[in-house]
């Protein structure tokens, strides 16, 4: 899977996180963590990150992701 990084908040809204057959809607984009899809340790299914933003393209990112996203 590639990952996508929105750049801007209306990408960032359109976003779904947690897709898979069981939840086939996922999770909506919240505006309060980084915008980054993560696979936790453990699991198989990609999350939106629970960072803070601040940092990288439309502030959508974590320091850690916005320096994978230029």
């Amino acid at each position: 899977m590639t990952s996508y990084y929105p750049k801007t908040i209306e990408e960032a809204e359109k976003k779904r996180y947690g897709v898979w057959a069981g939840n086939p809607r996922g999770y909506q984009y919240s505006p309060d963590n980084c915008a980054a899809e993560v696979l936790p340790s453990g699991m198989w299914v990609y999350h939106q990150c629970s960072r803070r933003t601040g940092h990288g393209p439309g502030q959508l990112y974590c320091k850690q992701h916005a320096a994978k996203v230029k």
